[in-house]
C-alpha cells in the first residue's frame, strides 16, 4: 500500500469517526424531537377539542340519550383536518362519539383493553401510550385527554394517530444527514489526497532519483523544493549522492588508470621473458612459467577494465535480435570450441528484440561460451540459445558437462570466486560471470543459473513488442 493511500485512509477513518460522533447523537435527537413535537402537536388537538365538547358531554351524560349534534359534528371536523380517529365517551365510558363509526354509540368503550380511559376519567390524567393496530396495519400514538366541565372530569377524549408519516419523515431528516455526512467524508477525501499529494509526489521524485543512482547515474540528484522537512530529505540525499559518486569516480578511476598503467610494464616483463626463454638453459624454464603467471596477470587486468567499463552509466542502447547475436557468437567461437576438442552448436535461434547495447550482449556471449568451453571436460556439448517465454527475451549457454557442485552455485556470480573445477584448471580471474551480471543488470535483465544436468546459465531481458 502506497505512502499516499496510507494518508487517506488515516484521514478517511479520522473524518468518518469524527462524522459519525457528530451525526448520531445529532440523529437520536431528531427523533425524539420529532416524537415530542407530534405529541405535543396531538395533545394540543386532543385538549382543543376537549374543552369544545365539555358541555355536549355533560348534557349527553345528564340526558342519557345520544350526543348532540353539535358534539358529533366537532368530533368529524376534527379528525377530518387531522386524519386522525376521535373517541368520546362520557364519564361511565359510553361511548359518545366516533369519528370513524366503527363503534355504535351508547356501547361501553372503556374496558380493560383500553386502560387509557380509566387513567382519563378515573385519574383526570393525560395518558400517552403506543399501540400497533391490526386494522391499520401501522403502529398508533394514543393520546387520552380527560373532558372537564365545571372543574369536574365528566368524559374522554381519545385521538388515535398514525406515527407512519412521523416515522418518515425522520427517515428522511437521517436520510438528509447520512448524505452530508458522505459529503464531508468525500470532500475530506479529495483535500486528504490533494495533501498527500503534495508530499508524495516529492517522495516519488526522490525515489525515482534514487533508482537513478542505483542504475550508475551519478548526476542524478534529488530537487530541494517542497515543504520543509521534504527540502532538507532532498538535501540530505544529494549531500549522500554527491560523498557516493565522488567514492565511485574515484574508485572507477583508480581501477582503469591503474589497469592501464600496468599494461605497458607487463609487454615488458613479457618481451624479457620471452628473450631469456630465447637463451635457454635453467633459466628458460623459469622465464617460461613467469610468462604464464604474467598472461594470467594480463588477463585480470583486461578482466578489472571490462568490470569497470560495465559498472559505469549505461549508454543509449538500440533495438538488438538475440537470434542474430547467438548465430554471430556461434562462428566466432567454432573454431576455439573444435581446438579445445568441445561441439559448440546454436540450438533454439527464435527472433528476440532488446533494447541494449549490442557489444554489452556480444561479450556476454563471449564470456558464458568461453567459460564453458574452458572447464567443460573433452567431448562436451555446448549450445547457445535465443528464445521468447512469458514476455521475456533471453540468451542461454548450456553443455552437458558435469554441471557446477550444489553448494557453489548461489556463488558463481561473485567477484573472484572460483570453484574447485576452476581452481584446478589454473586458468582464468574469477571475473567472468560477474562481468556477465553487471552487464545483464546495466540493461534491466536478470541472470540465473537453471536447475538440470549439466550448465544452463540464461540472461532474460524485456523483449520489445513485435508489433511496434
Amino acid at each position: 500500500m502506497s505512502f499516499r493511500v496510507r494518508l487517506v485512509l488515516a484521514a478517511a477513518y479520522l473524518v468518518a469517526a469524527v462524522v459519525l460522533a457528530l451525526e448520531i447523537p445529532l440523529a437520536l435527537n431528531i427523533e425524539r424531537r420529532a416524537d415530542s413535537d407530534f405529541q405535543t402537536s396531538v395533545l394540543g388537538r386532543a385538549a382543543l377539542l376537549s374543552a369544545q365538547v365539555a358541555d355536549d358531554v355533560t348534557a349527553a351524560a345528564g340526558a342519557g340519550e345520544a350526543a348532540p349534534a353539535a358534539l358529533t359534528a366537532a368530533v368529524r371536523k376534527t379528525a377530518a383536518n387531522s386524519g386522525e380517529r376521535v373517541i368520546v365517551t362520557d364519564l361511565n365510558g359510553r361511548l359518545l362519539a366516533d369519528s370513524s363509526g366503527s363503534a355504535a354509540p351508547g356501547v361501553g368503550f372503556a374496558s380493560n383493553r383500553r386502560p387509557e380511559f380509566g387513567v382519563a376519567i378515573g385519574d383526570g390524567r393525560v395518558d400517552f401510550r403506543r399501540r400497533f393496530s391490526q386494522t391499520a396495519g401501522a403502529e398508533l400514538l394514543l393520546v387520552t385527554v380527560p373532558v372537564v366541565d365545571q372543574g369536574q372530569v365528566v368524559g374522554a377524549v381519545r385521538l388515535s394517530a398514525s406515527r407512519e408519516s412521523l416515522v418518515a419523515r425522520v427517515h428522511r431528516s437521517w436520510l438528509r444527514l447520512a448524505l452530508i455526512g458522505l459529503a464531508v467524508v468525500a470532500g475530506a477525501l479529495v483535500l486528504a489526497w490533494i495533501l498527500a499529494s503534495t508530499v508524495a509526489r516529492p517522495l516519488a521524485r526522490l525515489r525515482d532519483t534514487a533508482a537513478r543512482l542505483g542504475g550508475g547515474d551519478l548526476d542524478a540528484r534529488a530537487a530541494t523544493e517542497g515543504p520543509k522537512e521534504l527540502a532538507e530529505l532532498g538535501v540530505s540525499f544529494n549531500r549522500m549522492a554527491d560523498a557516493l559518486a565522488t567514492s565511485l569516480r574515484a574508485q572507477r578511476d583508480f581501477v582503469a588508470n591503474a589497469s592501464h598503467q600496468l599494461r605497458t610494464p607487463l609487454t615488458g616483463l613479457k618481451l624479457r621473458l620471452e628473450a631469456i626463454r630465447a637463451e635457454g638453459g635453467t633459466a628458460a624454464e623459469n622465464a617460461s612459467k613467469a610468462e604464464l603467471e604474467v598472461d594470467r596477470l594480463s588477463a585480470l587486468v583486461a578482466d578489472l577494465l571490462a568490470l569497470a567499463g560495465a559498472a559505469t552509466a549505461r549508454p543509449a542502447g538500440t533495438e538488438v535480435d538475440l537470434a542474430e547475436l547467438v548465430g554471430a557468437a556461434v562462428e566466432r567461437w567454432r573454431g576455439p570450441a573444435s581446438e579445445a576438442e568441445k561441439t559448440l552448436a546454436a540450438g533454439r535461434h527464435e527472433r528476440a528484440d532488446v533494447v541494449a547495447d549490442p557489444k554489452d550482449l556480444a561479450q556476454v556471449l563471449d564470456n558464458l561460451i568461453e567459460n564453458a568451453l574452458r572447464y567443460a571436460p573433452p567431448g562436451t556439448h555446448v549450445t547457445v540459445e535465443s528464445l521468447v517465454a512469458d514476455g521475456k527475451a533471453s540468451i542461454a549457454v548450456a553443455d552437458d558437462g558435469p554441471g557446477i557442485p550444489a553448494d557453489e552455485r548461489e556463488r558463481v556470480f561473485e567477484r573472484f570466486y572460483r570453484g574447485a573445477e576452476g581452481r584446478r584448471s589454473g586458468a582464468g580471474t574469477g571475473l567472468g560471470l560477474a562481468i556477465v551480471a553487471e552487464l545483464v543488470e546495466r540493461w534491466g535483465g536478470e541472470v540465473s543459473l537453471a536447475d538440470g544436468p549439466g550448465t544452463r546459465i540464461e540472461a532474460a531481458f524485456r523483449r520489445v513488442p513485435a508489433d511496434r
